[in-house]
């Protein structure tokens, strides 16, 4: 009967991860689910062997409430997990207790805990304080100043920041940050926050998105409590903060709300910092009293980072995580991956996290595997590629590129782009030249004339030429 039991628990396990497969990102599969043992269902408890403490931890803070109803439709009287540290060779089921290689499996936290008996794995039942945190913050710690990476791309918005949450600047009280997502509007929200109850615990910080305060205005007109919504958002807040304002597009009553809001705090100089992905004017459904509010504020946008700013981020994140990462897969990592800073700071992590539980040194290759993972591609060079890095660089738009025009500063950068597709890609000079509106001749003449510039070593010509090169290098990692 016992060994039933068993096969029957081990078949629901497969099935477990089956499920847990199509509902997770390949990238979290195969990094935290595919590595786990399943040890057995004990006192409603999962039991999961995992490599070492960092697999632990990750697994707990990241994917465990999002894994939670899917164990339950395989083994509805689980309602708890405990973790082993298992090293991949431990045989589980056995009664030997050999464990070659066990010391180089774990990482220094797992040996520190377990010096007393290497062999024994650690064993953790999830505490009552685990599940229930009290006070919850609405700041996220990791969201300061002193984290945030500061660029041409958001300094502006950094600074305006920095004076709302200091309360030194007379002129800026009210600010609306403007940008994609991922680009760091949270962030500054939230180090607003977190220096505030830091530096001034006595004032009075509301942090909210728009969907909230639309579900909280809708509570209180239900249960007739709209006095103690206004005093909460009027007469005990001296900063608001409220994100995703594009959210109130068409919602006429909340809008009127969130005018008198405005328009009370103020008038008592409070501060309010508000946040969207759209300028106020752009967003539809919204009322002509709130766009001019909203307008009336500093308005400070933040830009996609450029390479040297994205660089920076992975560099100032590596440095918070404690881990040395070679430069050539930092500066790797910031050319290919050109998305929002949070895609940037997943892949990183992600990078670090494969690092720890395969036990696999950071380099170029385990990067190259990480990104195909995320993003199931490695960008490819090519001459539209070249064209937007050649642009970016000089300072020229693709229109001029392409124009029939002799600038000197057009018609150089022109010449290396022509260069760089000979390079970098197999285009012939044909393709090279239909894809510039010129003909052939016109780019072998032009590559010779970069190619003689490298020879001689005509400095611009080779300064603009190796930063292109270096760039498309990291980009694609060739």
């Amino acid at each position: 009967m016992g060994a039933e039991r068993l096969i029957s628990s081990e078949e629901k396990w497969e099935e477990l991860k089956k499920r847990l497969e199509r509902v997770l990102t390949k990238g979290q599969f195969d990094l935290w689910i595919a590595p786990l043992h399943f040890l057995g269902v004990e006192n409603n408890a999962l039991s999961l062997g995992c490599r070492n403490n960092f697999h632990v931890q990750w697994i707990r803070e990241r994917l465990e409430s999002k894994i939670m109803d899917i164990v339950k439709s395989v083994f509805p009287e689980v309602r708890s997990f405990n973790y082993e540290v298992v090293p991949d060779d431990l045989t589980l089921l056995g009664d030997t207790d050999e464990t070659d290689g066990e010391t180089e499996e774990f990482d220094s936290y797992s040996q520190e805990l377990s010096n007393s008996d290497s062999r024994k794995p650690v064993y953790r039942q999830i505490a009552f304080q685990d599940i229930i945190k009290t006070p919850p913050s609405p700041f996220n710690p990791r969201f300061t100043f002193d984290h945030f990476v500061v660029g041409e791309c958001n300094h502006l918005a950094y600074a305006s920041s920095l004076a709302i949450a200091t309360g030194q600047s007379f002129h800026v009280s009210s600010l609306y940050l403007l940008a994609d997502s991922g680009l760091g509007k949270s962030h500054l929200s939230h180090a607003v926050g977190n220096y505030v109850v830091r530096k001034n615990p006595r004032l009075k910080v509301r942090y909210v998105t728009a969907e909230q305060f639309t579900n909280e205005m809708i509570a209180a007109l239900k249960k007739d409590r709209m006095e103690l919504f206004k005093k909460k958002y009027r007469n005990a807040c001296d900063i608001l903060l409220m994100e995703r304002v594009e959210f109130l597009s068409g919602k006429e009553k909340i809008q009127s709300e969130l005018i008198y809001t405005i328009d009370e705090l103020l008038d008592r100089g409070k501060r309010i910092i508000c946040t969207g992905t759209k300028l106020p004017r752009d967003i539809p459904g919204l009322r002509e009293e709130l766009k001019s509010r909203l307008s009336g504020v500093l308005l400070a946008p933040i830009e996609h980072p450029d390479f040297d700013t994205r660089l920076k981020i992975l560099q100032k994140k590596a440095q918070l995580e404690g881990v040395n990462i070679p430069t050539r897969v930092l500066e790797y990592l910031a050319g290919t991956i050109e998305g929002d800073v949070r895609k940037l700071e997943s892949c990183l992590i992600g990078l670090i996290a494969k690092s720890n539980v395969m036990s696999l040194p950071i380099d170029l290759s385990l990067a190259r595997d990480v990104v195909a993972t995320v993003y199931e591609r490695l960008p490819q060079i090519n001459i539209s590629a070249i064209q937007e890095l050649v642009c970016e660089t000089f300072k020229v738009s693709k229109n001029d590129l392409l124009s029939p025009s002799r600038k000197k500063d057009v018609a150089l950068a022109r010449k290396i782009a022509f260069y760089l597709c000979r390079q970098y890609t197999k285009e012939t000079y044909q393709s090279i030249g239909a894809a510039f509106n010129r003909n052939h001749s016109t780019v072998i003449y032009a590559v010779k004339t970069v190619k003689r510039a490298l020879d001689t070593g005509q400095g611009v010509i080779q300064k603009h030429v190796e930063y292109m090169s270096r760039k498309l290098k990291a980009k694609c990692a060739i």
